[in-house]
């Protein structure tokens, strides 16, 4: 127990030592700036780290939420994008066959022109009905509602970015040219009928806002002259996302020819592939950015080695033994680094809030994907930020402090 004592009190010691060599001396102003700017590096330094770790995963989460919206986890389609006309008994057979399967829907997906008086733009018709949606996109509605009020009324669902193109509101009118068949004649000869507007999603998502509308499921069949147990290819939903590529390839085993299975992993490799690539960097930029911030902790001790070279002298010579002159300057450097990291990964926590809740920062939906900056944390974040913080920190203090302990206590009390 007089031990546990004893060591309290010398770490007590230490500690204000440690304090008083960060702010006294007769160059004060200098040792204290210099202090700062070693501190405000760290603080910049874990405010990188956490905001750009948390991007990073908010890119990947908001992408791939939104890619199955669309899709689906695993999306099966004929070859030569001919129609799927015996989906009854390919549902049956792959729900015995696969028991990951949580859902299988049919879906019409088309090509079409959608036009006002004032401007005409290429989209994607999906029919959908409330017995066989399994698209979160319900989630996402903006203005009206997510559903019809009945399988063959003239009403259609877009999204807002296309919504704001075409200038229309809920409950304005749209003219849909159906583009059917494969032939030339039947493609001069589109379908042509008059819709309303009974709802506008916003997903965040510009590549799909602007594109994908929605119509009932039975009036897609009869808009695209589709047979009843027919449908353009069929959406399927695991229980896990993470085990789609491997349940693809038993789909593609079992079913075979003419069908083939695409997991949302292919579906969407480009937007994938890009994730990936701006992962590529990032070790290599936050490494530099804690490099940065090393280096001022150890200019900074260093600094304090040579202005408090006087006081090492006189400690050494009181009795103080070269451990206790390195624990001081490890926690004056400890001090910097963990204050400085709790601070930035706080600011960047703030920052990230604020930018889910009010999305301060927008992007350019057709390059990024996204329009708003897609912000996610997770507690692994902080642990690897503080962790990394600490552990370069302490590694920082170990140079400056055996420099100091390594003083003559004769020579340094002469030292002016």
């Amino acid at each position: 127990m007089a031990k546990l004592i004893t060591k309290k009190v010398e770490f007590k010691l230490l500690r204000y030592i440690a304090k008083r060599f960060s702010t006294s001396g007769s160059n004060k102003r200098f040792l204290n700036f210099a202090r700062t700017v070693a501190f405000i590096s760290v603080i910049l330094g874990s405010m990188a780290l956490i905001i750009s770790l948390s991007v990073l995963d908010g890119f990947e989460n908001e992408l791939k939420n939104n890619a199955v919206k669309f899709t689906s986890h695993i999306k099966i389609q004929a070859f030569d994008n001919k129609q799927i006309n015996n989906f009854s008994s390919l549902k049956q057979k792959l729900k015995y066959y696969f028991p990951e399967i949580s859902e299988i829907a049919p879906v019409i997906e088309k090509e079409s022109l959608i036009s006002t008086k004032s401007f005409v733009e290429g989209v994607v018709i999906r029919g959908i009905s409330n017995e066989n949606d399994i698209t979160n996109i319900k989630k996402n509605i903006v203005h009206g509602k997510f559903s019809f009020s009945g399988p063959l009324s003239n009403e259609i669902i877009i999204g807002k970015r296309l919504a704001d193109k075409l200038n229309v509101r809920l409950n304005d009118e749209v003219i849909i040219y159906a583009l059917h068949g494969k032939e030339l004649s039947q493609l001069f000869m589109p379908n042509i009928e008059k819709f309303k507007v009974s709802g506008i999603y916003e997903t965040g998502m510009a590549q799909y806002d602007d594109i994908y509308i929605y119509i009932p499921f039975q009036k897609s069949l009869n808009l695209f002259q589709i047979d009843a147990n027919s449908c353009s290819s069929i959406d399927i939903m695991l229980k896990d996302i993470l085990q789609s590529n491997q349940i693809t390839e038993k789909i593609n085993k079992q079913i075979g020819y003419p069908y083939f299975a695409l997991s949302v992993f292919e579906l969407h490799s480009s937007i994938f592939a890009w994730i990936e690539m701006q992962k590529a960097p990032i070790p290599l930029v936050l490494g530099l950015i804690s490099i940065v911030a090393v280096l001022n902790i150890i200019t900074i001790l260093l600094i304090t080695v040579v202005e408090k070279t006087h006081s090492i002298g006189i400690l050494r010579a009181l009795g103080m033994t070269r451990i206790n002159i390195i624990k001081i300057f490890i926690i004056q450097g400890l001090s910097i680094g963990i204050t400085g990291t709790l601070i930035g990964c706080s600011i960047g926590l703030a920052f990230g809030l604020l930018q889910k809740h009010f999305g301060l920062i927008s992007l350019e939906g057709d390059i990024y994907f996204l329009d708003k900056l897609p912000i996610h944390f997770e507690l692994w974040h902080f642990a690897v930020v503080i962790l990394t913080a600490t552990t370069l920190s302490f590694l920082a203090t170990l140079i400056p402090s055996i420099i100091a302990s390594s003083i003559k206590p004769i020579r340094a009390i002469r030292f002016k």
